[in-house]
Parts: C-alpha cells; structure tokens; sequence
C-alpha cells in the first residue's frame, strides 16, 4: 500500500487533482440522482446512486494518500425547463470522459512511482466503465 510520505511532488499532484475530480463527480452523480427521481427515471436513478457511491468510495481511498481535505465545487443544477435531465447527463458523461482522459496523462507523467502508474490508469477505467453505464442507462431510459 502506497503512503504519503513515499510519494514524490508529482504523484501528489496527480492524486490531489484526481480526488477533486472525484469528490466534484460524486456530487453531480447525487444531485442528478435527485433531479432524474423527480422526472421519474427509475433505472437513472439507481444508476447515479452506484456512480455516487463508487465514486465517494474511490474518494475514501485517494484522500489518506493526498493527506489533505477537499469540498467538492460542483455547483448546484439550475431550477428550469433549459436544465433538462438529458443535458447533465450529457454534460455528467463529458466529464467521465475528461477525467478519465486525465488519468491516463497523469499516468504517463515522467518519474511516477510504479504503484500510483496503475492506480491513475485503473482509475481511468473506472472512469470509462462509470461512463459506459451511464450511456447505456441513459439510452434505456429514452426508449
């Protein structure tokens, strides 16, 4: 198991930025949870909770690597007709993709320790899964 005190500054940096992500994540995959109960989106809902969930997990996991604390900064979802659940699902399914995306740069990042390599390169595919999850329940629900 990994530690912070083994860590060098780059690797920090790279799981301090995959934690915000996460945090920030696990509150959008919440609040859309929320709003998808109030449009009746059953499977959605059920399918943001697990992402919430997964996604706080991983947060419990980077955070006594970090060794710092971090509030989320996702803002809340706008009240309105132009904030249709369809749209922070696209938008929820764009950051997936850019944080996984992320992931794997950070990944590749010279000097990196072994251990915290295949760390941000599962955790791109988390990432990805969690976006293939998502666009699969989106699509059922739309049909």
């Amino acid at each position: 198991m990994l530690e912070q005190s083994e860590l060098s500054p780059t690797a920090l940096r790279c799981l301090d930025l995959q934690l915000a992500e996460a945090l920030d994540l696990a509150v959008s995959c919440h609040q859309l949870s929320d709003r998808a109960q109030c449009d009746g989106q059953d499977l959605m809902v059920v399918v943001l909770q697990k992402l919430a969930s997964d996604l706080t997990d991983l947060t419990a996991f980077l955070l006594p690597l970090v060794g710092l604390e971090h509030r989320a900064r996702t803002p809340p979802l706008p009240d309105g007709p132009s904030s249709g659940t369809d749209g922070w699902i696209a938008r929820l399914e764009n950051r997936l993709g850019q944080a996984g995306l992320l992931a794997e740069i950070d990944a590749m990042s010279p000097g990196l320790e072994e251990g915290v390599v295949r760390l941000l390169f599962k955790l791109a595919a988390l990432y990805q899964s969690c976006r293939e999850l998502l666009l699969a329940s989106a699509a059922r629900d739309r049909a």
